[in-house]
């Protein structure tokens, strides 16, 4: 959902707002992640940089159900920095039933140093169902090769295969069937499923300014 127009909120306005849908998760720095290029950035984050396919939260082992996006300013129309939202059971429900039979096997453990927000290691099923309404769901990152590299280690399937898994994987979670991206306007304010999308970023032209305030709910 998308709202567009409104004046700015304010810190406490915005939080405020949050707190009527649930309880927001807090993290070191607190509830709102300013997320925009940082000199001498330590995670890819903060880059102007791809961010590659992931739910919030994994690593913490507790998982936000909305994920809050204020947009204080945008970049430049052209010069990317969309945000990527896959929406999972719409994918799921046109993978070939043989294909998800072998989905149901998998399991992947993602690994990275907690040099941010978050860090460590966890081990969740490929496939799960929305805590809400039952439908199945996607659980599944990318891995990233860049600043706080995450890796995967995949059980269930083949290790010949592992290669053409992420592949496939990459391909459908940016299939427009069910990639929307977002281009951001100064002012917008966006509410996102964290358990049925998955999402991302495009990488911005170098010099683009972009800045998102995010709270978890």
């Amino acid at each position: 959902a998308v709202l567009r127009g409104f004046s700015a909120p304010a810190e406490e306005q915005m939080l405020s707002f949050c707190r009527e849908l649930g309880t927001i998760l807090e993290w070191e720095f607190g509830a709102v992640n300013e997320l925009q290029v940082r000199e001498e950035a330590r995670n890819y984050l903060y880059t102007n940089r791809e961010v590659p396919f992931h739910w919030d939260g994994a690593f913490l082992g507790k998982i936000p159900h909305y994920i809050f996006f204020h947009c204080p300013r945008a970049p430049e129309p052209g010069s990317g920095g969309e945000t990527t939202f896959c929406d999972t059971p719409r994918l799921l429900a046109d993978v070939p039933p043989g294909e998800r039979e072998r989905w149901e096997q998998i399991r992947i453990t993602y690994r990275t140093e907690k040099v941010v927000h978050y860090g460590g290691e966890f081990t969740p099923p490929l496939l799960a169902p929305h805590p809400v309404s039952g439908e199945c769901v996607l659980r599944f990152a990318e891995p990233v090769a860049d600043l706080n590299p995450v890796t995967l280690s995949i059980e269930g399937s083949p290790e010949e295969e592992h290669g053409h898994f992420l592949a496939r994987m990459h391909a459908l979670l940016n299939d427009p069937s069910y990639c929307y991206a977002h281009a951001w306007r100064a002012g917008d304010i966006l509410l996102a499923d964290n358990h049925a999308l998955l999402h991302g970023r495009r990488a911005m032209a170098a010099g683009a300014v972009r800045h998102l305030r995010r709270v978890n709910i």
